[in-house]
């Protein structure tokens, strides 16, 4: 057996749809931001990292 919904429920789940979608891609958006900035701490270091053992001196 179905049930027909009525269009304020249907109205009501669609809402419900449309804020869970918005919340993910806020989500989403925080995690590539999270990504993209240890992505450049972690390029800044090796930078660094090879700045170290470019300065260290080596015998002939």
């Amino acid at each position: 057996m179905s049930k027909k919904f009525s269009n304020e429920e249907i109205a009501q789940g669609v809402g419900f749809a449309v804020t869970g979608i918005h919340e993910a891609l806020t989500y989403l958006a925080i995690v590539k931001r999270v990504i993209e900035k240890t992505e450049r701490i972690v390029a800044k270091k090796h930078i660094v990292s090879d700045k170290e053992i470019d300065d260290i001196p080596r015998d002939p």
